[in-house]
């Protein structure tokens, strides 16, 4: 209450310069305590990961955020190239969503996406993997996904053939068919895209649906520089979608293993345990939506 107060004070007292500047040094605070006394590398990286339970033989698939306090002793490249070598035998994927906001929202600009040069919003990490040599990119105006590894080229394939992002013939499914696991790198749980994918196997038992009615027709062009139109279908923007309802059940299940490293906390779920928990809560009539 006390910190809550000074806050408030503080907030009453200072100008937009101080406040500004009052919260970088805060900010550079941060940071050198977390290089002081919660640092760590890319080696002890990959030991967690692996006491938490990922092989090298894995599919694992990646939603991060990286922050200057974490700890971690390297760039965000660093962290990608950790994060391939502990999955070396097996695959990579992050997904690399071109927009902030809805998707129907930015369907409706029609803008063309460029497989090669459209950016990723999902972060820098997200970036720098696209942008990695070797990462695979899938052909899809709204849900590209990023992949690197064995499967990769069939991950990706045939993208932009699916009317549902997420949906049948997707990375999303080929990924479930892999046993995949899923890694929150300093974030929750609310970032999973795989979401999605459940969402669409349960949309008959939805009490609403699931996507718009809207069939958008969007040019994409691969990395050869050709053309493709891909129709697709954008989701219900109207049903706000709340996975941190389905992250309640699946703690409150013992669905997540959670670690932590220096400052950065770690959650990671396998693609089954999210298709199980997100089934049997709408089966319960307990939706992870805002209703």
């Amino acid at each position: 209450m006390a910190l809550a107060m000074l806050r408030r004070t503080l907030a009453r007292c200072l100008n937009d310069r101080q406040k500004r500047a009052l919260k970088s040094k805060i900010n550079e605070g941060r940071q050198r305590f977390a290089r002081a006394f919660l640092s760590y590398d890319a080696t002890q990286l990959k030991a967690k990961l692996r006491e938490m339970g990922i092989a090298s033989t894995d599919a694992l698939l990646v939603h991060s955020n990286f922050e200057p306090d974490s700890g971690f002793k390297g760039t965000p490249q660093d962290l990608v190239n950790a994060l391939a070598e502990v999955v070396d035998e097996g695959n990579l994927l992050m997904v690399s969503i071109p927009f902030r906001g809805t998707a129907y929202d930015y369907l409706a600009q029609n803008k063309i996406f460029n497989v090669k040069k459209t950016l990723s919003m999902m972060g820098l990490v997200t970036e720098l993997f696209r942008r990695r040599d070797g990462t695979l990119r899938s052909l899809h105006p709204t849900h590209p996904v990023l992949a690197l590894g064995k499967d990769a080229a069939w991950l990706v394939a045939g993208h932009e053939t699916c009317r549902f992002p997420c949906g049948p013939g997707s990375p999303f499914e080929k990924f479930s068919t892999l046993k995949g696991k899923i890694l929150f790198f300093d974030v929750g749980i609310e970032a999973i895209t795989f979401f999605h994918y459940v969402e669409h196997l349960l949309q008959d038992q939805l009490p609403f649906p699931v996507y718009d009615e809207r069939l958008f027709s969007v040019t994409a062009v691969d990395a050869s520089g050709q053309n493709h139109t891909v129709q697709m279908q954008a989701y219900n923007k109207a049903v706000p979608r709340r996975a941190d309802k389905l992250g309640t059940e699946m703690s409150r299940q013992g669905k997540i293993r959670r670690g932590t490293i220096g400052n950065s906390r770690l959650l990671l779920v396998t693609a089954e345990d999210v298709i199980a928990c997100q089934s049997d809560m709408v089966k319960a009539g307990n939706y992870p939506y805002d209703l």
